[in-house]
């Protein structure tokens, strides 16, 4: 399910935070806020703060911090569209059904980053493959533990403009996929075929949060 930010801050807009957690968490005002012990660790002491206006959550205990759809999705065990749905109707509002085109969009983006997170394995493989253990070597000259190379999901492009488009090609990917990745780039010469954009570097791996 695709939703659009703008639904979202008008489903927190209409709802009162301090009234949701309050159904399911004893709360008392404090200052401007709402205070009450955390659902989400055990405490004796109130650490679990509410504030309305800026419509956020926060314990100072365990750091659990969020918004309406956070706090739903944590404390009821809901996933995303479920927690919009449940808030949704709290709210007295209809969630938008999506359209044709915004299914497809959806299913084209899935895939999309289903690419990309193959083509970070194969990277990853690459800087282990002893064919490039001067490469490994010089990492860990610089001082880069294993874990924090496994942690960040260090790799390695080889020289080789085809080798990563022959792997992704052989999961099912398309070029026209891999050059809307920013994967490959469309030659100017004739007769030439795309080509890896990334070559003999080290890849560093962006996630999406």
């Amino acid at each position: 399910m695709s939703i659009s930010p703008r639904f979202i801050q008008d489903l927190r807009d209409r709802l009162n935070l301090s009234e949701i957690i309050g159904r399911r968490v004893k709360l008392t005002r404090a200052g401007r806020e709402f205070k009450g012990c955390c659902p989400f660790h055990r405490e004796k002491s109130p650490s679990f703060y509410v504030n309305d206006e800026k419509q956020f959550y926060h314990c100072f205990g365990c750091g659990a911090h969020g918004d309406a759809v956070g706090f739903v999705m944590q404390h009821d065990n809901l996933s995303f569209p479920e927690a919009i749905e449940s808030l949704a109707v709290q709210a007295g509002m209809e969630v938008p059904k999506q359209s044709v085109e915004d299914r497809e969009y959806s299913k084209k983006e899935k895939s999309l980053y289903a690419l990309c997170d193959e083509a970070a394995k194969w990277f990853e493989a690459q800087l282990y493959d002893p064919k490039n253990s001067e490469v490994l070597k010089y990492i860990s000259g610089r001082g880069l533990s294993p874990d924090t190379l496994n942690a960040f999901r260090l790799g390695y492009a080889t020289g080789d403009d085809q080798a990563l488009r022959k792997a992704l090609s052989a999961q099912g990917f398309t070029d026209a996929q891999m050059i809307e990745a920013g994967i490959l780039k469309v030659s100017n010469a004739a007769g030439r075929e795309p080509y890896s954009f990334f070559r003999d570097r080290l890849i560093f791996p962006v996630a999406d949060a």
